[in-house]
């Protein structure tokens, strides 16, 4: 008798660790499923460093080495050729699409005002390189402009000229200027774009290295955090280095990068404020399972960002901030992500049950790519794996729902396709 109450007991305690039935496979808000500490006690190796800093320094160099658009800034040369400036100003392929803006076809009059601003016949034979700074978060453009070009008349969320956002205090190498002189077109550290004027700052090569490589640093691992400086607030989000002045109390003194007027130009300047210690941490997290899944669970629920916009994420981004909390820096696209350094597997030739086998022996927080989009793993429960992931869509009898938001689901959402996530996945990778 003992024994048969027992058996019930477990039996009804396995059945409330379940999730409700049909969620398996579905987007979910089971409160264990979207608890980042229940997938950390799945885990037996969650708390166990995957690389050292010295690991994730060669790591990064690996990255470096396997993603073009990933650069060493600090050893970047003083001087480049112009004609590969002119081959990376020179993206105009977006233009050759239809394009709207305010719900109006953009008109080839416009396109060519575009390429104009460019400025292309400015570049010299030789580009003496510049040193700048970020002092406020701000988007980097495809093209010189401001104003968003969509695809479709009504759409309102992916800008075609939006490639990503830049935190304050990023270091940028400056290589060419709009003929408008509100656009300066920069490389960061895994991006190269157009940048307006008024939101970098320019110093000299000592000054900026404290910004390629500071000695003290907070990184933000909330999913974003206020600093006030002086009469303004300056948003950072997660991943986000912030210089380091001193212990504060309970919270620290800062160093904000600032941009002073000079002609048309700003010069750098910082502005020291307090912070509380909430969403910070001084310097990168340990690179464990356990960190990366809490990150990534910091931006749940937050609206779907293309590009950074609406200070959020992307799939790829949520990715990229996710990892340079513990100091890993990795290309800022998801094709690119996809085929960096790291530990990859090849998903395209195996069946349903065998894709499930081979991700349920990934380590917690890898990723798993498909084509045009990306996700984190969170771990298996009942035979399903289980993924984060910023999501704009998916599909229910070749009907689009529309979600636009930071998810917790099972990899059975369908695409456009009629295809699972799960069995259009081409590649698990992990990061080391």
């Amino acid at each position: 008798m003992l024994k048969k109450i027992l058996w019930s007991f477990l039996l009804a305690f396995c059945i409330f660790l379940l999730p409700p039935q049909g969620e398996a496979a579905g987007i979910t808000n089971y409160h264990r499923l979207v608890d980042p500490e229940f997938w950390n006690s799945l885990n037996g190796h969650s708390y166990e460093i995957i690389l050292d800093a010295q690991g994730i320094e060669d790591f990064n160099a690996k990255v470096r080495r396997d993603s073009p658009t990933v650069v060493d800034l600090q050893n970047y040369p003083a001087a480049v050729t112009g004609d590969d400036v002119r081959l990376k100003i020179m993206n105009y392929q977006v233009l050759e699409d239809e394009l709207f803006l305010h719900g109006k076809a953009v008109s080839d009059n416009y396109k060519d005002k575009l390429r104009t601003i460019s400025n292309i016949d400015a570049i010299s034979s030789t580009v003496n390189v510049r040193y700048a700074v970020t002092t406020q978060r701000t988007p980097m453009r495809t093209l010189p402009t401001g104003e968003g070009l969509y695809y479709y008349a009504a759409d309102k969320d992916f800008d075609a000229l939006q490639e990503t956002c830049l935190d304050p205090g990023e270091p940028l190498i400056v290589l060419h200027r709009s003929a408008n002189e509100f656009f300066y077109y920069v490389q960061s550290v895994n991006y190269s774009g157009w940048v307006s004027t008024y939101n970098i700052a320019f110093t000299d090569k000592a000054t900026w290295d404290k910004y390629a490589k500071p000695e003290k640093f907070l990184v933000v691992t909330d999913e974003g955090k206020n600093v006030k400086a002086g009469d303004k607030i300056i948003y950072y989000q997660q991943g986000a280095k912030i210089l380091l002045d001193s212990h504060n109390g309970d919270g620290y003194n800062v160093f904000v990068p600032t941009r002073v007027k000079n002609g048309n130009d700003g010069i750098l300047a910082q502005v020291q404020a307090a912070i509380t210690a909430a969403g910070v941490n001084e310097g990168y997290l340990p690179y464990t399972s356990a960190n990366i899944i809490r990150t990534a669970f910091k931006f749940f629920g937050k609206p779907y960002g293309w590009g950074g916009l609406k200070n959020s994420v992307d799939c790829s981004s949520l990715i990229y901030n996710v990892y340079r909390t513990v100091g890993i820096v990795l290309p800022r696209n998801a094709d690119e992500q996809e085929y960096t350094a790291g530990v990859k597997t090849d998903m395209s030739a195996y069946d349903q049950q065998q894709r499930k086998e081979l991700i349920k022996k990934l380590s917690p927080g890898a990723c798993l790519y498909m084509d045009g989009h990306a996700v984190i793993y969170l771990g298996t429960t009942n035979n399903e794996p289980f993924v984060i992931h910023s999501l704009g869509s998916h599909f229910t009898n070749n009907k689009r729902n529309v979600e636009m938001r930071v998810v917790v689901s099972g990899l059975g959402l369908l695409r456009s396709s009629g295809n699972s996530f799960l069995m259009d996945l081409t590649t698990a990778e992990e990061f080391r």
